[in-house]
């Protein structure tokens, strides 16, 4: 799906309001749509470990300014949007054949990662801009999540806001799910935060 059928969907399906043809044009839709639609993408992005958004690379050393008390410092990758773990790689995958976290004690500060692991490597949720990309699923929980972001702004309405807020939620539920069986246990033997939430133990 396009940048502009994502926001159509999201006018259309959960407010009614109307479609768009660009994010240029100078009507409401559009230009709320315009707004909005980054932010929601990096908050969706930043839910959960998306299997088509993971990213993995050796970091880059640079000059470590606080070496009384981490060993290294390395720079964060520059597509970066939430880091999952940083380790040795051999040391990660054990760590995760035997369900435990591969992570490690680290630090981020200002697009750098303070760390004692040498050589490490950083897995990560990276940001992914191109929609084509996304899977269907992940579509379709954007759409509702952006229809939840613009509601007020457009229809003035809270029922119709409220029902948006509930469809987004639903979707997200569902696109996590579905996420989940395309990679396999993520979770190294601990109930997802999705869950958690929700009373599942």
């Amino acid at each position: 799906m396009s940048k502009v059928q994502i926001c159509n969907r999201a006018l259309s399906t959960y407010l009614g309001v109307g479609r768009i043809n660009s994010l240029t044009e100078s009507t409401a839709q559009a230009q709320q749509c315009d707004m909005h639609f980054d932010d929601t993408l990096a908050g969706l992005l930043e839910t959960h470990w998306w299997v088509f958004a993971t990213g993995r690379q050796v970091l880059a050393e640079v000059t470590n300014d606080r070496a009384t008390e981490w060993a290294y410092k390395y720079a964060m990758p520059a597509d970066a949007i939430d880091v999952r773990w940083v380790n040795e790689p051999t040391t990660a995958r054990a760590r995760m054949a035997a369900f435990q976290s591969p992570d490690t004690d680290r630090e981020m500060i200002e697009g750098f990662i303070y760390s004692d692991v040498q050589s490490a490597v950083c897995e990560y949720t990276k940001i992914v801009s191109d929609t084509g990309l996304f899977p269907q699923y992940f579509s379709d929980a954007l759409s509702a999540a952006l229809a939840a972001n613009v509601a007020m702004a457009l229809t003035e309405d809270i029922k119709r806001a409220r029902n948006a807020m509930e469809a987004a939620a639903a979707r997200l539920d569902a696109a996590i799910a579905r996420d989940e069986r395309q990679g396999g246990p993520r979770e190294y033997g601990q109930i997802p935060d999705w869950l958690a939430t929700r009373g599942v133990s």
